[in-house]
């Protein structure tokens, strides 16, 4: 009886000490840019995530990135997505059963497993295609495919929803599980890099009975750029609990610099 308090003082240390020693958040970098980037006129939004493990080898699996774009960028109006892919067909016949005229654009991630004591890196494709809404709130589908050296496809839903000033906006994705080996960790996403808007889209319209293809209009960038440029961020959210943000901002144009968009796979599907 005289040792209980001690046993007991012992456990409500251990239990106390479980934050603290809990494993430290990864960190995460967000690159911005617009092409072309000229006021008043459609433009192509690039942004890049990349997260990096504190402690061990790889981060822990990713489950949701919300990812906020500035006031005056309006996603909605910009002739992106007219029309729309279910999941259903992404799942069965893949981007190339959509319509052309549902994708909003493309992207790449760099996918991470950790096998033994070394780390394995799959590289994957990203078709983003516009789905029915959801609460009346513009909806998107990410279909995410790497072949090596784990065939992996799966598909990610995000929704578009408003976000206080100096954004407009937030595109919130939930990112599944995906498993690797059996009785292995899941994957880990290092690296996302989304395209929205028109450089690389093609859609196509009916005029006179003939079909014609033409580049759609795009997100239109504002005529008054604000003072500190374009600002982006990102929060990001694991599997176990951790959490890691990012901020960046373009530039106004003829600024000292630009944002780096980095390099752009082009998609398998075009």
């Amino acid at each position: 009886m005289r040792r209980t308090p001690h046993l007991l003082s012992t456990l409500l240390a251990a239990c106390a000490c479980l934050p603290a020693c809990a494993s430290a958040a990864p960190t995460a970098r967000l690159h911005a840019s617009f092409t072309p980037e000229q006021p008043g006129q459609s433009t192509t939004i690039d942004f890049r995530v990349q997260i990096t493990p504190t402690t061990g080898l790889i981060p822990p699996p990713l489950t949701e990135a919300n990812v906020r774009y500035p006031a005056g960028l309006d996603i909605t109006l910009s002739g992106l997505g007219i029309d729309t892919c279910q999941a259903q067909t992404l799942e069965a016949k893949g981007p190339e059963g959509c319509p052309a005229d549902s994708f909003i654009g493309d992207g790449n991630a760099l996918a991470e497993l950790q096998v033994g004591h070394e780390v394995v890196q799959e590289p994957t494709q990203i078709a983003i295609v516009r789905t029915p809404e959801q609460e009346g709130q513009l909806a998107m589908l990410f279909n995410i495919y790497g072949e090596n050296p784990v065939l992996a496809e799966t598909i990610f839903s995000g929704i578009l929803l408003p976000a206080s000033a100096p954004y407009a906006g937030q595109i919130k994705i939930h990112v599944p599980l995906v498993e690797s080996f059996p009785d292995a960790p899941d994957i880990a996403v290092t690296e996302i890099h989304l395209v929205l808007g028109p450089k690389s889209l093609t859609y196509y319209e009916r005029i006179h009975g003939k079909i014609v293809a033409y580049q759609p209009r795009g997100i239109r960038l504002p005529e008054h750029c604000p003072h500190g440029g374009f600002p982006f961020a990102v929060e990001l959210g694991f599997l176990d609990d951790t959490h890691a943000s990012a901020h960046t901002s373009v530039p106004c144009p003829g600024g000292e610099s630009k944002a780096t968009a980095g390099n752009r796979a082009r998609p398998r599907y075009r």
